[in-house]
């Protein structure tokens, strides 16, 4: 806890606030497209069993006002398509 991340050649950056190993994690989240005055979003992790495997929720919240589907896209093409073609 308390690591921080990049990612995207910086675009990316934020905190480890919370870990729970195999369930939970919790970290501020912002990117460079941020006005200056907001504060961090919250990007919740949580993982569960399931049948075959295991359940990924992802939960990202306080974002910016109009920034919100933007990162909902993003999420969708850069992580949750290749991570399903990655895992069949």
């Amino acid at each position: 806890m308390g690591g921080r991340f990049s990612a995207w050649d910086g675009y990316i950056d934020g905190t480890t606030e919370q870990l729970e190993p195999s369930r939970r994690i919790l970290q501020s989240w912002r990117t460079t497209d941020f006005p200056a005055d907001s504060p961090d979003s919250l990007l919740e992790i949580l993982i569960e069993p399931a049948e075959g495997g295991s359940k990924l929720s992802l939960l990202h919240s306080n974002i910016p006002q109009g920034q919100g589907k933007s990162y909902e896209q993003g999420w969708y093409d850069h992580y949750f398509l290749p991570m399903k073609e990655y895992f069949p």
